[in-house]
């Protein structure tokens, strides 16, 4: 269902890059009571910009292009800078989660993509520290871009447990962000 995040791997070439998934195992516990909807609204509130980077396009531009290869890379950090820095420190600033369960799965989610989101910001803040027309700048964003790619295909999906969870399951139904989530 939301597994719009992978195709980041053909949306930007990188042909040979992808890495298996792995899957999580299925919890049987039972659902957290309603009050947890309102942790739940925060946490998928959370992933809102992330699910973002799923749907970016790659602009097209030129190889010998400096001005467009910049601007495409611009664009594409514009959009997997604020997804992954919001996802980690939102998931991180939620309260109490309403069960063990949903406080795991917040906790495998920001581990994961808290050393990408690292990368994704030093590779941002080294090219906008660069001259507009750094040829070489731009190329080294590219090659960071490029493995930012490859360990997102070999991350888990961030959002499986919302559908193989059974608690977590049932609170996004209940839970308004939930539902901005692609599907």
């Amino acid at each position: 269902m939301r597994r719009s995040i992978i195709l980041f791997a053909t949306v930007f070439l990188l042909a040979g890059c992808g890495g298996a998934e792995r899957a999580a195992a299925p919890s049987p516990s039972s659902p957290a009571p309603a009050a947890g909807s309102s942790w739940m609204d925060g946490f998928c509130g959370s992933l809102i910009d992330f699910a973002k980077i799923g749907d970016f396009t790659m602009p097209r531009f030129e190889q010998d292009d400096v001005a467009g290869a910049r601007k495409a890379m611009d664009e594409a950090f514009g959009v997997f800078a604020p997804g992954f820095d919001n996802a980690v420190t939102g998931l991180g600033k939620l309260g109490q989660a309403p069960s063990a369960e949903a406080d795991a799965a917040r906790k495998s989610i920001v581990d994961e993509l808290t050393p990408i989101r690292d990368k994704v910001l030093a590779a941002k803040a080294a090219l906008d520290a660069a001259p507009k027309d750094d040829k070489a700048a731009v190329a080294a964003a590219a090659v960071s871009f490029r493995r930012i790619g490859s360990d997102i295909n070999d991350m888990p999906d961030p959002f499986q447990q919302l559908e193989t969870n059974v608690s977590l399951k049932t609170l996004a139904a209940q839970a308004p962000n939930c539902k901005k989530l692609p599907s």
